[in-house]
């Protein structure tokens, strides 16, 4: 469908006519983009499907900005959200278990924050709803999101920006450097147990 409609306005993909296309719409381009990366989750966007479009229509650097922007706006809105619920909205349906929660939030604070937003797999939603629920001090969380975020875009747009140009080095190397940023937890033999239990197996205990 997609294939046909573009055909029917004669669209090329390409980076001159997608270019083109963006200069066309001028800062609207740059807003529609941010308001999708931001207001993403509740339109049902993963992260890793919008950011690479910011480096395909934007370009590498311009891409992570606004991407870098979007997190941000992202990561307010559900920690403001949250933060504003509290935790006594929660306790008539989970009980104790809501200041168990909290405490681990709490413990946890803003390196959780920092690595699950900059890692590009890194679940960012809960721990943002998780950082508002557990009330972590706002400009700790506005300040290492303001410094992981730029890491998470960059990595989706660099890739993104080489996508209309498949089998190039560009593209190679943009593909290598995500996923070796994607798989490098797994160097860590706590996060191998972590998975391998959480499959159903037990490993034996780390020398």
């Amino acid at each position: 469908a997609g294939q046909l409609f573009r055909s029917w306005l004669r669209i090329d993909i390409s980076h001159a006519s997608i270019r083109a296309l963006v200069e066309g719409l001028g800062w609207k381009a740059g807003a529609i983009f941010v308001g999708l990366v931001t207001f993403r989750q509740f339109l049902f966007l993963p992260s890793v499907v919008v950011l690479p479009v910011g480096g395909i229509v934007f370009g590498a650097v311009l891409g992570t900005l606004l991407g870098a922007v979007g997190i941000l706006g992202s990561a307010l809105l559900k920690y403001s959200i949250a933060r504003a619920l509290g935790r006594e909205w929660f306790r008539p349906y989970f009980g104790a278990a809501v200041d168990a929660f909290q405490q681990r939030a709490a413990a946890a604070g803003p390196l959780i924050v920092g690595l699950a937003t900059a890692h590009p797999a890194g679940p960012m939603s809960p721990v943002f709803w998780g950082a508002g629920f557990a009330a972590l001090p706002v400009l700790s969380f506005v300040l290492v999101v303001s410094i992981a975020a730029p890491v998470r875009a960059f990595a989706y747009s660099f890739f993104g920006s080489t996508l209309l140009e498949p089998g190039t080095p560009r593209f190679w190397v943009a593909t290598i450097v995500l996923a070796a940023a994607a798989l490098a937890p797994l160097a860590h033999p706590g996060v191998r147990e972590r998975l391998m239990r959480a499959a159903g197996r037990d490993l034996p205990p780390n020398p």
